[in-house]
């Protein structure tokens, strides 16, 4: 199911019976979600609902992204075919990238004298960032302002930077910790570079008729024909100021909260591939992910060369579903064609009925004819004559069984609704009555 369809049934049925209802474990529930960056309901957050309370719900991060959620259900079938595509995928790791786990340990860079273009540009420009930010302080009461795009300042939200826009890497941070940031990076494409994996920044492109950017910038990592893309941000949490920071707030304006959004300085490094399995994050304060570059660097060969069988894997599962689908129109169009004879036997019974009727009416008729005066008599069993020779060249009955039973010319045979494992049987060309 897609991203957007779990995130609404977690928070509308409690995962326990959810993944009872899904065929899975709570457990592999719950991992799902966590790999989906789905969120789920909070604990207590049923019983809340049980007693009439409107607690909020968590909103679904990146909603664009509605991916595809592969479930590990208990389905002896599904679970065989996903222990197979797991096989493959570790074949093509053994084959692809071998060396990928016996890379050197990375030493963790100390400076940014020799390091990739891209960190050296970013550098750069958070060395310009605090001058740029006081001038555009300055500017706002009309002191300061400039029309050259290099002296903007990047998009700022809750106290982080987003950088991208500049030229320089994807990274969305405060400038507290940008010296560790850029080491980070320095380190990981250091480590990438020495794996003959090229990383470049691709710039977007530009809509030729809304005169906006069609794409955003995304830094690239390009490796045997494939490519990633890398991210890194740094969270934020909601603080509560102090006595004296918030008298400071009030006095700047009048509507101020006490409440303030802040960075948090945990921080998520993400390689995305093209294709959604090929997805890995990590997340974590400067320690935890200073402490994971090597696996970093490992993994993001890993998916560069997993990436083929995924694609491999992505095309059987498209084409599996295109024959399922198939095969289950042909089924719905079989369902409706029996429905459909159904029907046209209702209207031959109704219409079988009334020849009878009529008949028996013919036959009453018939003998009355002689009690009529002349010439209405003669002429009454000529009538009934006619009437009965029409009624045995053109019975209704048979005209609808002989619409059922043949086969139009733009038609081909057998029809819809013959049985799959019934014989064919003639064209149904021929004259029923015959």
């Amino acid at each position: 199911m897609k991203r957007s369809d779990l995130y609404q049934k977690v928070w509308s049925v409690p995962m326990t019976r959810l993944a009872a209802e899904l065929g899975i474990s709570d457990v592999g529930l719950a991992k799902a979600c966590r790999r989906h960056a789905i969120p789920v309901p909070p604990r207590g957050y049923w019983a809340k609902l049980k007693a009439g309370q409107h607690p909020p719900r968590l909103p679904l991060p990146a909603p664009e992204l509605d991916v595809a959620v592969q479930l590990a259900t208990h389905d002896p079938e599904e679970i065989a075919r996903q222990q197979a595509a797991e096989e493959r995928r570790s074949a093509a790791l053994q084959e692809q990238a071998p060396f990928a786990r016996d890379l050197p340990p990375l030493a963790f860079a100390t400076d940014l004298e020799q390091t990739h273009p891209l960190v050296k540009a970013t550098q750069r420009y958070c060395d310009r960032l605090p001058g740029l930010i006081e001038k555009w302080k300055q500017g706002r009461s009309g002191a300061w302002r400039s029309d050259d795009p290099g002296d903007w300042l990047p998009g700022e939200q809750h106290g982080r930077y987003s950088l991208v826009r500049k030229g320089c890497l994807d990274i969305t941070a405060s400038l507290e910790p940008m010296d560790w940031i850029l080491r980070f990076h320095a380190t990981v494409l250091g480590g990438l570079a020495a794996g003959a994996m090229k990383i470049v920044r691709r710039e977007g492109e530009a809509d030729a008729h809304a005169g906006q950017p069609a794409t955003t910038p995304v830094v690239e990592m390009h490796f045997k024909g494939e490519v990633l893309t890398i991210r890194f941000s740094e969270g934020y949490r909601r603080i509560r100021l102090s006595p004296k920071e918030f008298a400071a707030r009030k006095k700047e304006t009048s509507w101020a909260s006490e409440y303030e959004m802040r960075p948090s300085g945990n921080f998520i490094f993400s390689i995305s591939g093209t294709e959604y399995q090929a997805r890995r994050e990590w997340k974590g304060s400067s320690e935890k992910l200073q402490g994971q570059v090597d696996e970093i660097v490992r993994t993001a060969f890993q998916l560069a060369c997993l990436q083929p069988q995924l694609r491999r894997d992505r095309k059987a599962r498209e084409i599996e579903a295109e024959k399922a689908a198939a095969l289950e129109a042909r089924k719905q169009c079989q369902r409706e064609a029996k429905a459909e004879q159904l029907k046209q036997a209702f209207l031959m019974m109704d219409a079988d009925a009334r020849v009878s009727r009529l008949q028996a009416f013919l036959d009453r008729l018939e003998k009355r004819a002689p009690d009529l005066r002349e010439p209405l008599g003669e002429r009454a069993a000529v009538w009934v004559r006619v009437v009965r020779e029409e009624l045995s060249r053109r019975s209704p009955v048979d005209e609808i069984l002989e619409r059922c039973l043949t086969v139009p010319s733009w038609k081909a045979w057998p029809p819809a609704w013959w049985p799959d494992d019934g014989q064919q049987g003639n064209d149904g060309g021929e004259d029923l009555g015959s």
